[in-house]
């Protein structure tokens, strides 16, 4: 680690550095050494004001999820087609309806799971630890326990924890992949700012940084929130639409047929007297 009089001139004055309302309490930095850090005091009412380095991801247990597949218009059709089967005991039929819900369900199921862990790797890029400057020490913190206003070294190699602003050392090198998908590393400070965000990766350099935003405030948080309130509304094309009404016409008129058939089988040939079931199956 480079000694803090070796490094170049912070260029964020203390206490300034974020546009945001939200975070224009952030503890400043000390003008007389700006990589002091921060001291008890300001680090727990920035933790009270600001709360955890952490993104809420809400726990979905795997059965709910595995059960979230019998919902929907296409597997409640077939469930309906497996009830009509096993009421006219065509246990054969019923067999191979049950066997294409279940296939659908564990399809499905893949998919979602899929994408639960996906969220969850994002998640764990939290419990790392990084190189923190609190009370004029430096010390090794788990990135959750990160709050505005802490000065944090950042290396090559390290994922950026927290959206942090550059204060003195090197011109580093950041893959910002993650976010923007530019396959070459961009430089801070420069022409992008020096803002370094969160989920980001020091390539080469080192640095020192003030944490600006943490957990569900930054980018990366923000993209996960967006991501999660997506998966609570349901967004329908119009190619769908078009298909959908297709597929609810056909299951209309197929069921006004089933309807018909069944009662002039049942009314007509005196179904409903001779054999409920057979006429069922017939219909």
């Amino acid at each position: 680690m480079k000694d803090a009089e070796t490094l170049t001139e912070p260029l964020l004055d203390g206490g300034e550095g974020t546009a945001d309302d939200a975070y224009a309490n952030i503890p400043p930095l000390n003008p007389e050494d700006p990589l002091s850090g921060l001291t008890d005091e300001q680090i727990k009412q920035s933790l009270a004001t600001f709360g955890k380095n952490e993104i809420f991801i809400p726990e979905t247990p795997l059965w709910k999820l595995f059960l979230k597949q019998f919902i929907g218009f296409l597997p409640i059709l077939i469930e309906l087609a497996a009830i009509v089967s096993i009421a006219v005991q065509d246990y054969t039929d019923f067999g191979i309806i049950l066997a294409m819900l279940v296939i659908n369900a564990c399809l499905g199921f893949h998919e979602e799971y899929k994408a639960k862990k996906s969220l969850d790797e994002l998640s764990h890029q939290l419990e790392s630890e990084v190189a923190v400057r609190r009370n004029g020490e430096t010390l090794q913190l788990n990135v959750k326990e990160l709050v505005p206003g802490d000065v944090v070294l950042l290396v090559g190699g390290t994922i950026v924890p927290a959206d942090t602003q550059w204060i003195k050392g090197d011109t580093v090198s950041v893959d910002t992949a993650p976010l923007t998908g530019e396959p070459i590393p961009r430089k801070y400070p420069g022409e992008h700012g020096d803002v370094i965000l969160s989920g980001t990766t020091v390539v080469a350099g080192e640095c020192y940084g003030r944490v600006l935003r943490t957990g569900e405030h930054t980018e990366i948080g923000n993209a996960q929130k967006e991501i999660m309130a997506d998966k609570t509304v349901t967004v329908v094309s119009v190619f769908q639409k078009k298909i959908m009404l297709v597929v609810q016409i056909l299951v209309s008129a197929s069921f006004a047929l089933v309807i018909a058939v069944l009662l002039v089988q049942g009314l007509y040939y005196n179904g409903f007297q001779d054999d409920v079931p057979q006429t069922i199956l017939d219909a």
